[in-house]
Order: C-alpha cells, then sequence, then structure tokens
C-alpha cells in the first residue's frame, strides 16, 4: 500500500512537473474524494500545495474552482502556523489574485489564524493581516464580508485591537477609506463593530480622532451622507463609551436642531431622525429622559408626526410612544414634555378606535403602554394620565371593547393589555364600566382564539377584580362573576352538557 501510495504521489509529480496542472488537480481531487479524512497517501499531497498556487495566474475560472477546492482541503490539514511562516509568497500571490475564489480561499486561512490569539504575533510579524484590510475595498461582496469577519476577530482581542490601530494599520485603513465613500464606510463598518467589542478600540478611535471622521458626515452637503451617519450614530450608541463621546461633543443636539429647521434638507432627513430617537430609546444605555430634557425637539416633533400623512413615518411616531411608556425614564420624559403629550395622545386613540389596519393595533399597543402604572411611584403620573385619557374621545372604550371578541388573536391582546393597564387606576376602571356590556365581552371565554389571548384576558379580568376601586365601582353580581372566572383559570374551558337520546 505505501507503495502505491508513493507511485500515486509520484504520477501527481509528473503531471507538475510537465505544467499538466489540470491533469495533476483533477487526479488530487478524486483522491481527495475518495479519503476518508486524513490519510498516509493525503499526507504525502500536502508538501504539492505550495506548487500549486503559481499555476492559478494563468487559467480558466473551472480550473481555478478545481484547484481551490483540492488546496481548500489539503491546506485545513496543514497547521495554519505553517501556513503562515513558510507560505507567505503563497498567500501574498492568492490575496492579490484577480479571481475572487482565490482572494477567499487565502482570507479563509487568514480567518482560521486569527482565531487563536496564539498566532497574533506571528501575523503581525509576516504583515499578512494588511491583506484583509486592503481587500475592504474588493468588488465582491463576498470578500468583502470575509475581511469584515476577519477584522472583527482579530478586534476581540487587546493584541489584535493593537494591531488593526497600528501605525500601519491606520495608515491601511485610511488607504481604503480614501478611494470612494462606499470604501469609507466599510471601513466605518468596522470601526463601530469594533468598538462593540472593545472598549480599547474606542479609546484608540478617539485619540486617533478616527471616531471624528466617522461622525463628520454629519455636516456633509450631501442628504444620503448625512443619512448614513444617523444610522452610525445610532449604531455607535450601543457602546456607552462611545454614547458618552458623542453626547459630550453635543452630537444629539446638533441633529434634534435640525428638527426646528423648515428646510427641505431637514425635513427629508426627519424620517432618519424619529428612527435615531427611537432606537435610542431602546437602549438600556440610554438615560432617555435627560435626553429628552436637553434635546426636547425630540419629543416635540414625535408629537407632531403622528398625524403625518406617510403611514410609514405616523408608524414610527407611535412606536416611539410604545417605547418610552415601556421605561420608566420613558414616562418621566412624556410627564414632562406633558402639554405636547396631551396633543398626540387624543389623536393615537382615534387611530386605535377607527384607524387603518396597519395602524389600528400599533396604536392600541401604544396606548397600553402609555397609561400602564410605572415600576416605581411617580406622584404626578396618575394625575398627568387621567388628563391623557381625557382629552381622547369619549368614545374609545366603547368602541375598542368590542376588539376583544374579534379573530384576530394580536388586537385581542392588545385590548386586553389595555384595559388591564387601564383598570389600575380608580378613574381609568370607571372609565371600563360605563360601557354598556363590557363585563359580558371580557367574560365570554369562547372569543379568546388562542392562548396568548386567554392569558391577557384573564389578566385584564384580574386587575379589574383587584382595583381598589372594584368594590365602590361593580355590583355584586358582576363582582362574583369576576371571581368565578378567576377562580376556574385562564384556561378553564366548558364542557358542553351531552344528552343520551334512544331510538
Amino acid at each position: 500500500m505505501s507503495q502505491m501510495n508513493s507511485e500515486h504521489v509520484a504520477a501527481i509529480q509528473r503531471c507538475l512537473n510537465n505544467g499538466n496542472y489540470e491533469e495533476a488537480v483533477n487526479i488530487i481531487n478524486i483522491t481527495l474524494c475518495n479519503s476518508q479524512g486524513p490519510s498516509p497517501l493525503v499526507e504525502q499531497l500536502v508538501p504539492i500545495v505550495p506548487q500549486l498556487f503559481p499555476s492559478l495566474h494563468v487559467a480558466t475560472d473551472k480550473y481555478i474552482e478545481n484547484c481551490c477546492n483540492a488546496l481548500e482541503k489539503l491546506l485545513q490539514m496543514m497547521k495554519i502556523e505553517t501556513i503562515i511562516s513558510q507560505m507567505e509568497v503563497q498567500m501574498k500571490q492568492g490575496f492579490e489574485h484577480p479571481s475572487s475564489r482565490v482572494k477567499i480561499l487565502c482570507l479563509k486561512q487568514l480567518q482560521r489564524a486569527v482565531s487563536d490569539r496564539r498566532n497574533l504575533k506571528l501575523i503581525a510579524e509576516v504583515g499578512m493581516m494588511k491583506h484583509g484590510i486592503l481587500l475592504l475595498s474588493s468588488e465582491d461582496s463576498a470578500v468583502v464580508k470575509m475581511c469584515h469577519k476577519t477584522l472583527l476577530t482579530l478586534a476581540g482581542y487587546d493584541e489584535g485591537v493593537i494591531i488593526l490601530y497600528s501605525d500601519q494599520g491606520l495608515k491601511l485603513l485610511d488607504e481604503v477609506a480614501s478611494t470612494s465613500d462606499t470604501n469609507r464606510y466599510r471601513v466605518f463598518d468596522v470601526l463601530i463593530d469594533s468598538i462593540m467589542v472593545s472598549d480599547q478600540a474606542l479609546d484608540f478611535c478617539n485619540h486617533s480622532g478616527l471616531t471624528g471622521k466617522i461622525l463628520e458626515d454629519l455636516e456633509s452637503p450631501d442628504i444620503l451622507l448625512r443619512m448614513s451617519a444617523i444610522e452610525n450614530v445610532s449604531r455607535l450608541a450601543d457602546s456607552p463609551g462611545a454614547y458618552t463621546t458623542m453626547s459630550n461633543r453635543g452630537i444629539f443636539k446638533g441633529i434634534a436642531a435640525w428638527l426646528s429647521l423648515n428646510t427641505s434638507d431637514a425635513n427629508y432627513l426627519v424620517p432618519s431622525i424619529v428612527k435615531l430617537y427611537a432606537k435610542l430609546a431602546q437602549k438600556h444605555n440610554v438615560n432617555i429622559q435627560a435626553l429628552s430634557t436637553e434635546c426636547p425637539e425630540y419629543l416635540n416633533c414625535v408629537s407632531q408626526l403622528v398625524e403625518h400623512p406617510d403611514p410609514s413615518i405616523r408608524c414610527a411616531c407611535i412606536d416611539v410612544f410604545t417605547i418610552l411608556g415601556s421605561r420608566e425614564d420613558g414616562k418621566c420624559a412624556l410627564i414632562a414634555a406633558n402639554n405636547t403629550v396631551k396633543k398626540a395622545v387624543p389623536v393615537i386613540a382615534s387611530y386605535a378606535a377607527r384607524g387603518t389596519e396597519l395602524v389600528k393595533e400599533r396604536s392600541i399597543v401604544a396606548l397600553a403602554h402609555i397609561f400602564s402604572a410605572p415600576d416605581v411611584f411617580l406622584p404626578e403620573f396618575s394625575t398627568i394620565a387621567e388628563a391623557w385619557l381625557t382629552s381622547c374621545p369619549q368614545t374609545l372604550l366603547k368602541d375598542l371593547l368590542p376588539a376583544v371578541n374579534i379573530p384576530s388573536a394580536s388586537t385581542q391582546c392588545a385590548v386586553s393589555s389595555f384595559l388591564a393597564n387601564l383598570a389600575a387606576h380608580r378613574w381609568g376602571l370607571r372609565r371600563i364600566v360605563k360601557v354598556s356590556g363590557w363585563s359580558e365581552r371580557l367574560l365570554d371565554r369562547g372569543m379568546a382564539v388562542d392562548r396568548e389571548c386567554q392569558e391577557r384576558r384573564y389578566g385584564a379580568i384580574v386587575a379589574i377584580n383587584n382595583s381598589p376601586a372594584a368594590g365602590e365601582l361593580l355590583d355584586s353580581t358582576t363582582l362574583a362573576k369576576l371571581s368565578q372566572y378567576i377562580s376556574e383559570g385562564a384556561h378553564y374551558k366548558e364542557v358542553a352538557p351531552r344528552t343520551a337520546l334512544e331510538l
């Protein structure tokens, strides 16, 4: 068997010596397909790897694909340290090859290398990482994606951050960024994502001035670049350190100031700014109350735009109220902007009652969160929330209650949540019980279309029953029905009586 293996390898070597690379690669691929993992024969093929790289430079696409398939399997059997230290020339040839298939083959080896921090010193010594940066300017999205992944893996180590933000690394990043706006934003993507995984990367960006470069397009005359810059602000805000940096630089105040400008450019940017505010409201590292106090333009704009003719902008604004209503500091922001909010809530309520399907359910969800009692007692909340409800159409509850019995599960759940949160307030329960037939609708188990509907409906009934005002506002018969419903549980099913018929 050993002699047969040697003859096999010798035949492949003869093909290579004669320049018949295509036949040699075909034999290698057949051998690899017939081998189940590493074997003495396959191991003898590994030394052939360096000889295959030169053959890739003048070749057809078909040969490149076949050769890369062979190389990929053979390289996988080699120690990555060996590839880095002994195949620098071949890797360089591969990185500079015009075919994306060859570039990706080499990038996979680089990805293998950076996945183990023990290889980072060796990578830095041979300078292989520069290709992972320069290829960010590739026209092939798959190559760019692999570069991004490799550089982000590198940034996961302190030593890797030092390599990425070394003088040479910064020079290469600047070289790529200077070629086009597209490549500049590819570099920004790497920088931002590295900041997400490393505080050290943020320090390097701040000290080198890169953070400012990421944000400089906020002042660009190109609207599309300004919108892209706003998106980068949103992404950077995921990092507490980066958020603080931007806040100290007045970035959020500057963006908010655009909302008070009555220009076509400012109006064009409004959807992006509303989206930014919504994202900031979702981030736990952002004190949305402090931001809203410092930049009242955000909430003022959102409150005005709930009546925007564009449904997507309208929905985005409604969603902002949902997010703010779900947070303690968000409720504080709503309370602080009471007069502004008082104008927006009735509009949202009108959508909840009679809006199109696109906005109706979102509006009900928003109301549920707006009127939910905060986890921490806010003495002014109840009085202000009552004023918000009073400003809503008087028929709001009458219009919404029938929705607990419609086939839409999500709408049922939204209305049940709204009723549960409203019932926590004396004035809220008073509005509920004024609606004729409210208890019959809620207590009708047969209309809950799934388990979540059953649980949300049950939660509303428990909230009503537990309200301190229940004894005052409900008669004994209704209280008994509520108690029976609660004792039977959320998922109780009535068993229909059977009648035996004798024929």
